[in-house]
């Protein structure tokens, strides 16, 4: 029997099949790209955010469908960082989702989340002092940290800020007579406390004085007017409100302190030039 010797043709053929199949395999693994991973954080404030792993420079959007109404799906869009990874975030209403992130037409798997429904704020209470003379010193609770308002038939008076514990308190200057009082969140205004009746005297008549002495205290009147201080003022503020120079804010100092020496209610300004709500001070005039 005669031996036969592969051809040159024979090795043709077999570098046309490999080839072939390296082309085969390369193509399917081109029509099969990795999914793209998904990941969700959801904030308490409703806020969510997906994240995950695509081909490096892919689009991706994530598809979020409510599973307890019948609103259209949301979409949100990012793109996939040199390292491959991307990010993207959305507001969404309390509820359960499900989410599925899609890049290149290949689609993760599914999630599933929910947004909690926020927590409640803390109920609004508010205190007022019996009959008195203005200015009047409310207090009251409300949620740790939150800014509350505090309306005199119906106008706001005043804002503060409650404390860790929850606790504020406010000075307010008040014309005489029953006034009804509330408070309110500053950023949920429709959050109130209970209504509050409170009552301002009219401050007491001067005593008499001669004639002289009259002329005498007109004279040596200072002039200017009474101020309470509220929630956030300082000197330089006040001195640039009210005297047009921030720089002028020893004027008040020094004018407080001299009405304090003639009337206790005025606060003593130490010269550290700090000042507190409630407190009573002296603007002069300009």
């Amino acid at each position: 029997m005669t031996r036969r010797f592969p051809l040159p043709y024979d090795y043709f053929k077999a570098l046309v099949a490999l080839v072939l199949l390296l082309w085969l395999f390369l193509r399917l693994g081109a029509a099969a790209p990795k999914p793209p991973t998904l990941s969700v954080a959801v904030d308490p404030s409703g806020s969510v955010t997906f994240s995950g792993e695509a081909p490096p420079g892919r689009e991706v959007r994530v598809r979020i469908t409510p599973l307890d109404t019948p609103a259209n799906p949301a979409e949100v869009a990012s793109y996939a960082d040199d390292r491959g990874q991307w990010l993207a975030g959305l507001a969404l209403e309390p509820g359960p989702y499900r989410a599925q992130a899609v890049a290149a037409e290949v689609a993760s798997d599914e999630v599933r989340f929910e947004v909690p429904a926020p927590a409640a704020l803390s109920p609004l209470t508010l205190t007022a002092p019996e009959p008195t003379t203005t200015p009047l010193r409310l207090s009251g609770t409300a949620e740790p940290g939150a800014w509350v308002v505090v309306y005199a038939d119906g106008r706001p008076v005043g804002r503060v800020r409650a404390n860790d514990d929850g606790a504020w308190s406010l000075a307010v200057d008040l014309g005489s007579g029953a006034h009804n009082l509330i408070v309110a969140y500053e950023e949920a205004p429709d959050v109130t406390s209970d209504p509050v009746a409170a009552e301002v005297l009219a401050p007491p008549a001067p005593e008499p004085q001669t004639a002289v002495a009259e002329e005498q205290g007109a004279a040596n009147e200072p002039v200017g007017r009474a101020y309470v201080v509220q929630e956030d003022d300082w000197l330089s503020k006040l001195a640039a409100e009210f005297l047009g120079d921030a720089r002028r804010y020893h004027e008040i100092r020094e004018a407080t302190n001299a009405a304090a020496a003639r009337d206790a209610s005025f606060a003593i300004i130490e010269e550290d030039d700090l000042i507190y709500p409630g407190e009573k001070i002296w603007i002069p005039a300009p």
